[in-house]
């Protein structure tokens, strides 16, 4: 009976820190909303940007993906016709699926790595900025990252057939790149399990069974025969320009994301390799009774090989790191473990008692200390983009809101009240592709546009008039952009516009960094600036 209440409390508390995930993180990247809270809004209100991703010339996303979320979403909207109820709402089932999976592998760790590695993996995990941002985002990174912990949990059940299953569903629907998680799990099965003829019928039977009515569906979208999956691999390998017209960015871009997200599991999971190598040679034994360091490294190889290949990419995203996120904190248990068995080795069980307390203690505090601040900073120093259309009245007729140089910001229709219609006015500093309206008639999703490209080229159809705009959001941050016609302060003007509601938002320019990446109540305040995110109103002319 104990072990049900501990059971229950365990999925209880992630369950409960995930839904918290749902509802307080913010859209950190603008391709999750352009790219499918926008194509899911279509689907369900018939109305919704579309990227050039989503042109039938292209046709690199899956609208089967989408429909994922559109199901259950669909039963929602027939309770509750209200977006911003549906957008959380999808983001909280996520946040449920995320949590379920972590539950699942934390049971498998405690019969195959012991309690102490479960128990730790479980708490770092809690504690985790990258998971808060992660687990409940509507990305295929984020679900690649689902499955990574489906596979791990596979894999030490020595459950192939589900491994192969939830690989072949990833890389099908999801992101194609995603089976390189799988890669280890692959080699075992085929070189050391001899598992070949085996394998090769499971990937074709789940190939069939989930490829065949993924590409029914998007070829039924698009048009035309559509394998979405090889059309993304096509786009980013064999292309000349593939991704890299944007999003370029040097190795220490994730260097500083990873620690951000993961700061002290960062550096201890890292260096699992380095630790197991240095006690292999000094002749350092486990305890039998666990997972040996070597059983250990090979678990873990697959964060290293998905390394490996995304840090040798010059362009570069946050979300492309989501799918790896629960190896830190699986490397830093599986390390901790074995440190404080090695320590007890060494030093007996008397004497390496106090040592692993204050180890423990200290590595757990700063993970909860700087993991709980980051998920602060990103809740409360951003999240005016997500509350500031709020203070839109309802109307019965067509109103124009209106997005400049903060586009990228813009958190979804689902946050639009009805008739209300999002624009980009004018240009900004930004001169690449912008999303435009879908096609609001029937075989909407087969219109082929002259104005997409995927050179990522700006094109003035995306662009509506000032003039026309009834309300606007922009940023103030208390600089007139004389020098800068393209990104004028709106807010300044106010013969023009009044100001219906205001909100902090945090001015990273000019604020110290460490200040604007972690939130410390009183010590914060001195080192970082607020701009007035604004949510302005025309005024009428007398």
């Amino acid at each position: 009976m104990s072990a049900l209440k501990s059971n229950a409390f365990v999925l209880f508390t992630l369950v409960t820190v995930r839904i918290q995930s749902a509802l307080w993180s913010i859209i950190s990247d603008c391709d999750e909303t352009f790219n499918y809270w926008e194509p899911l809004h279509y689907l369900l209100k018939g109305s919704g940007f579309q990227t050039w991703e989503y042109s039938p010339e292209f046709a690199l996303r899956s609208y089967s993906y989408l429909w994922l979320h559109a199901l259950p979403a669909k039963f929602v909207g027939l309770v509750v016709d209200n977006g911003v109820v549906i957008f959380y709402t999808v983001r909280c089932m996520l946040a449920v699926v995320c949590a379920v999976l972590e539950y699942r592998l934390y049971k498998v760790l405690g019969r195959k790595c012991g309690g102490g590695v479960c128990n730790m993996w479980l708490f770092f995990q809690l504690v985790n900025a990258g998971m808060f941002i992660s687990s409940a985002a509507l990305l295929p990174s984020s679900f690649a990252m689902y499955i990574t912990l489906a596979t791990i949990t596979a894999w030490l059940n020595d459950d192939a057939k589900t491994g192969i299953a939830v690989t072949a569903f990833s890389g099908l629907i999801g992101w194609p790149f995603a089976v390189i998680i799988a890669i280890p799990f692959v080699l075992e099965q085929l070189f050391w399990k001899k598992q070949i003829v085996r394998f090769m019928k499971n990937a074709l039977l789940f190939g069939c069974v989930f490829g065949i009515p993924i590409v029914l569906i998007d070829s039924l979208y698009f048009g035309k025969f559509t394998v979405a999956a090889l059309n993304i691999i096509h786009y980013n390998v064999f292309t000349s320009h593939g991704p890299d017209l944007y999003g370029v960015e040097p190795v220490m871009f994730y260097a500083k994301n990873l620690f951000l997200n993961h700061n002290i599991t960062l550096v201890i999971g890292g260096s699992y390799p380095l630790v197991v190598a240095t006690a292999a040679a000094l002749g350092v034994r486990n305890n039998k009774n666990r997972l040996s360091p070597m059983q250990g490294l090979w678990l873990m190889s697959p964060l290293y090989i998905w390394l490996l290949v995304f840090v040798m990419q010059p362009h570069k995203e946050e979300r492309f790191l989501f799918p790896i996120y629960p190896f830190f904190s699986l490397g830093t248990a599986l390390l901790l473990d074995q440190t404080y068995s090695h320590l007890k080795r060494i030093l007996g069980a008397r004497k390496s008692s106090f040592a692993n307390r204050t180890m423990g203690f200290a590595v757990l505090g700063i993970a909860l200390s700087l993991g709980l601040s980051r998920m602060l900073a990103n809740s409360i120093y951003y999240r005016a983009s997500m509350t500031i259309l709020n203070g839109l009245p309802a109307t019965n007729q067509e109103t124009n809101i209106c997005y400049g140089k903060e586009w990228y910001r813009f958190p979804s229709s689902f946050f639009l009240p009805p008739n209300y219609r999002a624009r980009f006015s004018l240009e900004s500093s930004f001169t690449g592709i912008l999303p435009a309206y879908y096609e609001e008639t029937q075989n909407g999703t087969r219109i082929v546009h002259d104005y997409f490209n995927d050179q990522n080229k700006g094109h003035p159809h995306m662009l509506f008039e000032l003039s026309r705009c009834d309300y606007f959001v922009d940023l103030d941050t208390g600089v007139y952009f004389e020098e800068n016609t393209k990104e004028p302060n709106y807010s300044a003007d106010r013969k023009t516009w009044s100001i219906v509601e205001s909100i902090d938002f945090l001015y990273a320019p000019q604020s110290e960094s460490f200040a604007r990446a972690y939130y410390f109540p009183s010590l914060s305040y001195p080192y970082i600036v607020y701009g007035n995110y604004n949510l302005l109103q025309r005024k009428k002319v007398d």
